[in-house]
């Protein structure tokens, strides 16, 4: 059964806007920025959301229990950034289920704004010893909910 995709989820009124730069390690030799660079950005978005939302990645595996590995990655490219490009990571959570969450991204040049991909990065709950599926605890849910796009809160 086909995956429906999140890509296109339109954002919430609150997001995490992270700045970051297209860096050396990032580019081909024109200084054009290589596609699966665009997961490095991604990753950035993702751990500034849950620090956003009270749960920086230490505080989520270590206090909380809450391991998430990454089971899903759709992305789309709009126009290529360049070497030493500020772009702004928009970041939300585009869906919380019981055990998994669809965290999308959109990268844009910071000094226009012109739209440079779209990301979205499916992550999902799991005992650690087993790695099996495991429902997200509802403190976690309510904390994320801040970010969530209207709607698909699961």
């Amino acid at each position: 059964m086909p995956r429906h995709s999140l890509l296109h989820t339109p954002a919430p009124a609150r997001t995490v806007d992270t700045i970051e730069r297209v860096r050396w390690n990032d580019s081909d030799p024109f200084g054009i920025i290589y596609y699966g660079a665009y997961v490095r950005l991604f990753q950035v978005g993702e751990e500034e959301l849950f620090r956003a939302s009270g749960l920086p990645f230490r505080e989520l595996r270590l206090g909380r229990g809450v391991w998430i590995p990454r089971k899903a990655l759709e992305a789309e490219f709009h126009s290529p950034a360049e070497l030493d490009e500020s772009v702004v990571i928009r970041s939300w959570f585009a869906r919380i289920g019981r055990s998994a969450i669809t965290i999308r991204h959109d990268v844009h040049r910071a000094a226009d704004l012109v739209h440079r991909a779209s990301g979205a990065v499916t992550v999902v709950s799991v005992d650690k010893a087993t790695m099996k599926p495991r429902k997200l605890p509802d403190e976690v849910r309510a904390m994320l909910s801040q970010y969530v796009a209207p709607g698909d809160a699961g």
